[in-house]
């Protein structure tokens, strides 16, 4: 499968997914089944075009994280990199209306601080981070002021 096919085979996923959690009041089946999912919806940095993106997400003591974690991969998601040239995004969080929010990445120390708690919740994100070399990014989610 070249780059482009499976670029168009993730997309479609992803699509099929975004559908299922608009239709079914924020939960989606299968791989995801009973992982709290956000739809996050960001600009491009290259592109300027809106991109939607379903991401597993952390509530950590009243904070929404997510994490740029690629499963492992050697390079971050492309949302990570829209983010960092844009904060400003759109989180849909179960059937609640859309909210806007900024997104901030989490300097070494808080995300270290984190990412282990993340880890406890979560287990497979402590072989995501084994995987690669290098530092996942994690980012909080905060209402717009």
């Amino acid at each position: 499968m070249s780059d482009d096919d499976a670029m168009a085979s993730e997309r479609e996923f992803n699509e099929r997914n975004i559908a299922e959690f608009r239709a079914n009041d924020g939960k989606v089946g299968g791989q995801f089944e009973g992982f709290p999912l956000l739809i996050m919806t960001s600009t491009g940095a290259k592109s300027g075009a809106r991109r939607e993106n379903l991401i597993g997400y952390f509530d950590i003591g009243d904070k929404i994280y997510v994490v740029g974690s690629a499963a492992g991969r050697d390079s971050s998601p492309a949302w990570v990199f829209n983010l960092r040239a844009d904060p400003t995004v759109t989180v849909e969080i179960g059937p609640d209306p859309p909210t806007q929010m900024v997104a901030r990445e989490l300097p070494t120390a808080e995300r270290d601080d984190v990412y282990a708690r993340i880890v406890e919740l979560a287990p497979g994100f402590g072989d995501y981070e084994k995987r690669t070399e290098r530092v996942i990014p994690v980012f909080e989610l905060a209402p717009s002021a």
